[in-house]
């Protein structure tokens, strides 16, 4: 599930409701994932997903990877796999995120 792209069930902040988005899974914690939010709306200096990325599957679009915001879901939130990146892209990514948030690079 490493470095795999999923459409996701992301709940409003007061569980009233919620959206599926795309997320990547950075971290497995048991049944519990660490994830990154993936959005279409791409902004310069930022890490962007392209399909030359994936090892298989496809994006519609490129996605800019969002970080550090990060959360924790359970795999049963997971509702589809889309794709996923390769093992360059993800260090690169992993190491942005911990770096940002202040933790080491070298334990993913």
């Amino acid at each position: 599930m490493l470095k795999d792209i999923y459409l996701a069930k992301i709940y409003f902040s007061n569980y009233s409701a919620y959206k599926i988005r795309p997320i990547l899974i950075i971290k497995e914690l048991g049944n519990d994932l660490i994830c990154l939010q993936l959005t279409s709306q791409i902004k310069e200096n930022k890490i962007i997903i392209k399909n030359s990325d994936l090892t298989k599957g496809f994006l519609r679009k490129d996605s800019l990877v969002v970080y550090p915001k990060n959360f924790t879901l359970h795999k049963s939130i997971l509702h589809k796999y889309i794709t996923t990146i390769n093992q360059n892209l993800f260090n690169s990514i992993y190491e942005k995120f911990c770096i940002t948030i202040g933790c080491c690079p070298t334990n993913h």
